[in-house]
C-alpha cells in the first residue's frame, strides 16, 4: 500500500496557490452536493489524467515539485471525491485507461518506456490486466507521432474503440490539427482519419484592430449519439465552437459547422455522456475583448504581430455547462460551473508558477467522471492557482431562477478590469497570452447609511457600486459586471438600483462578455442606456426587463410601470443567460450607480 506524501491534497495545494478558498473544509457527503462545490486541486491541467482504478479509487495524475525535483504524482480519493491524498507515482505507471467490454483488458495511451538520455518519448498504446496504476503495462508504439490524446471510448453500437486526437500535421499548404483513430480489434491496431479544418474561420472579430491567433479546429471532443452517430466539437479562433458528424464510426466526417448557441474562441470544448442518457456540454461560453492596436505593444515579435501566439485570452475566466435530454437537439442550463478564483489578481501572470506547473491560468480544459447518484466530478483549469476539481448535480443546471444580493461578496460576479501588461507568447516567468487584473465595480456602504430617505431606516449593509475611476494603468477604465442566470427564451431580470451619476447600460446576452467590453453590448440581443431620463431622481428603484423570444421583444419597466417595448436584435437558440451592466460615464464618475439586488426568473 502506498503512503501519501501529503495527507490532504486539496488543502495543501490550495494554500500554496494562495487563493481565497484556502480555508475550505470539504463537503460532508455526496448526496448533499447540488451546486458545484470545490473538492480538490489536481496536479496538472485537466485533459486526460482523471480515471478510476479497478478497485474503484478515483485518481488524477500529474506533476509536482517534490524536494526540488519535478516528480510524477497523483491525487486519490476512496470516498467518491469528497477527500483526497497525494501519492508519488512511477514515471512509467499507467494512468488513464478504459476497460474493454470485449476482452476485459484495460486500454489507454501513454508513452514508450523511459530510457535514460532518450527524450522525448513517442506515444504508445497501453494494455493491462490491472488498469490505472499498473507499473508495467504492455506498450505498443502508436504509428503516428505529434499526437495529443483527448478522449478514448468504446462505442455502444459497434465493437470499435474511438480516440480523439489533437494532431499537428501539414500536407503541402493544408494543416490538420484534429484527428480520430479507431480500432476494430480491441485496441491492437489502429487506423487514423485526419479531420479537415473548419472553413471560413474569421481572423478578425467585430471591433478587432488586428488578427487573432488563428486556429481552424483542434483539441476535438467526441461523443456517440444513441443512433451510433459520432458527434465532434473542436476549438477554433472563431466566435463559436464548430461541430462535425460521422455516420460510419469515424471513417468519414462532415464539414465542420459553427454552432450559434456555443460561444467560444480558442478554448477547449468537452462532451460527456451521463449514464441516464443525457449529454453534458462543458465549455467557455464567452467572448474575447477586441484586439488592440499593435503600437501599444512594442515588445511583440514579428510572428506575434501577425497573430501567432499573441492573442490575449480575455475569455477564459468563466466555465459553463449545458445539458440535453434529446441527444443534442436542444439544450438547457448555460450556467457558470466556475469563475476563475484569481480573475481579479494584480499578479495574474506570475501567480502560482513553479518549474512543474503550466504557467497559463484559466478555467478552460476539462475532464469529467460520473459518481454514484448521478453526480459529476469535473476537473478544470490550467495553472494550480486557477485549476480545480468540483462535484455538482446535473439537475442544478435545470433551475429556473437565480438571485444575488452580494451579502456573501462578489464571488458570483465578473467585475475585473485589465492592467496594461506585457503581451506575447512568453515573457519571463509568466505564462503566455495573459494580462494582470484589478477589481472594478466594488462593494461600498449603502448611501442610505449616511442619509436615509425621509421616513426610512438607516441602512446597515453594503451595496455594489458601478462607477468610473481615472487610472492610466488600465486597458479600459469602463467598469462593468457580468452575472449569469439559467437560460430561458422567456423570462425577467430585475435589478434594484439607485442612479446618482451618469447611469449605466443594461444588456441581456446569451454569453459572458468582459465587464469592460464596449463592443459586445451593441452586438447583443438587447442593450439599453439607463440614465437620468429613465431614473430622474436618486432614489432606489426596481428596474425590470421582461423578454419573450417568441414575441421578439423586451418590455422595460420601473417599479412596475412600463417604460417601453423594444425589439430583440437577435434570437439565441436556447435563450438569454446573462445580465451585463456597464457605466455610461466617459469621464471619471465617482458615484455612478448603486445596486443591491439582482433577480432572474424563467417563464417556462
Amino acid at each position: 500500500m502506498k503512503v501519501p506524501y501529503l495527507h490532504t491534497a486539496a488543502l495543501s495545494v490550495l494554500s500554496v496557490a494562495a487563493v481565497s478558498s484556502a480555508c475550505w473544509a470539504g463537503p460532508v457527503d455526496l448526496a448533499s452536493i447540488y451546486a458545484p462545490e470545490v473538492v480538490a486541486v489536481q496536479p496538472i491541467y485537466a485533459v486526460h489524467d482523471l480515471c478510476r482504478t479497478a478497485d474503484g479509487e478515483i485518481r488524477h495524475y500529474g506533476w509536482q515539485m517534490v524536494k526540488g525535483k519535478k516528480r510524477r504524482v497523483y491525487i486519490a480519493s476512496r470516498d467518491e471525491g469528497l477527500s483526497w491524498k497525494t501519492f508519488l507515482a512511477e514515471d512509467d505507471e499507467a494512468g488513464y485507461m478504459e476497460k474493454s467490454p470485449e476482452s476485459g483488458d484495460w486500454i489507454g495511451f501513454g508513452t514508450e518506456a523511459h530510457v535514460p538520455g532518450r527524450e522525448p518519448r513517442r506515444l504508445a498504446v497501453l494494455r493491462s490486466k490491472v488498469g490505472p496504476g499498473d507499473p508495467n503495462p504492455a506498450r505498443t508504439p502508436f504509428p503516428w507521432d505529434k499526437h495529443f490524446v483527448r478522449q478514448l471510448f468504446h462505442m455502444k453500437t459497434r465493437a470499435r474503440w474511438i480516440a480523439a486526437l489533437s494532431d499537428v500535421r501539414c500536407v503541402g499548404t493544408e494543416c490538420y490539427h484534429s484527428a480520430v483513430a479507431w480500432s476494430d480489434d480491441d485496441g491492437r491496431t489502429w487506423k487514423r482519419v485526419q479531420i479537415a479544418p473548419v472553413k471560413g474561420v474569421a481572423r478578425l472579430h467585430p471591433g478587432d484592430k488586428r488578427p487573432h491567433w488563428f486556429n481552424d479546429g483542434c483539441e476535438p471532443t467526441v461523443v456517440e449519439l444513441k443512433d451510433g452517430t459520432l458527434w465532434m466539437g473542436v476549438r477554433t479562433s472563431g466566435e463559436h465552437h464548430a461541430f462535425y458528424t460521422s455516420k460510419d464510426g469515424g471513417e468519414t466526417w462532415s464539414e465542420g459547422t459553427p454552432h450559434p448557441a456555443f460561444w467560444a474562441a480558442n478554448t477547449m470544448p468537452y462532451l460527456f455522456r451521463l449514464s441516464d442518457g443525457r449529454l453534458l456540454f462543458i465549455w467557455n461560453n464567452t467572448a474575447m475583448l477586441p484586439t488592440r492596436d499593435l503600437s501599444e505593444y512594442p515588445e511583440l515579435g514579428e510572428g506575434e504581430r501577425s497573430g501567432q501566439w499573441e492573442t490575449v485570452f480575455t475569455n477564459r475566466d468563466a466555465l459553463h455547462a449545458a445539458i440535453s435530454d434529446d441527444d443534442g437537439k436542444t439544450w438547457k442550463g448555460f450556467r457558470e460551473i466556475a469563475l476563475n478564483d484569481i480573475r481579479n489578481a494584480s499578479d495574474f501572470r506570475e501567480l502560482g508558477n513553479d518549474p512543474a506547473q503550466e504557467h497559463d491560468k484559466s478555467v478552460h480544459q476539462t475532464q469529467a467522471l460520473e459518481l454514484p447518484g448521478g453526480k459529476v466530478l469535473l476537473a478544470y483549469g490550467q495553472n494550480a492557482a486557477a485549476r480545480r476539481m468540483v462535484i455538482f448535480d446535473p439537475d442544478w443546471l435545470l433551475e429556473a431562477s437565480r438571485e444575488e444580493d452580494f451579502r456573501t461578496g462578489l464571488g458570483n460576479l465578473s467585475n475585473h478590469l485589465y492592467v496594461r501588461s506585457l503581451s506575447g507568447g512568453w515573457r519571463g516567468w509568466a505564462g503566455h497570452c495573459a494580462w494582470n487584473r484589478m477589481p472594478g465595480a466594488t462593494l461600498v456602504r449603502d448611501p442610505d447609511t449616511d442619509s436615509p430617505p425621509p421616513g426610512a431606516k438607516r441602512s446597515v449593509r453594503e451595496v455594489l457600486q458601478l462607477a468610473r475611476v481615472r487610472d492610466p494603468r488600465l486597458v479600459s477604465e469602463r467598469q462593468g459586471v457580468a452575472w449569469n442566470f439559467p437560460a430561458a427564451r422567456k423570462g425577467t431580470v430585475t435589478v434594484e438600483c439607485r442612479r446618482v451619476g451618469a447611469g449605466f447600460r443594461l444588456t441581456l446576452a446569451d454569453h459572458w462578455m468582459n465587464p469592460c467590453d464596449e463592443v459586445g453590448p451593441a452586438r447583443s440581443p438587447f442593450s439599453v442606456a439607463i440614465s437620468e431620463k429613465e431614473l430622474p431622481d436618486r432614489a432606489w428603484h426596481a428596474l425590470t426587463a421582461a423578454w419573450d423570444e417568441d414575441a421578439g421583444e423586451v418590455t422595460l419597466a420601473v417599479d412596475g410601470k412600463t417604460l417601453g417595448r423594444y425589439p430583440l436584435a437577435s434570437l439565441p437558440p436556447f435563450g438569454l443567460s446573462y445580465l451585463h451592466l456597464q457605466t455610461l460615464a466617459d469621464a471619471p464618475d465617482a458615484e455612478g450607480t448603486y445596486f443591491r439586488r439582482f433577480a432572474a426568473k424563467a417563464e417556462l
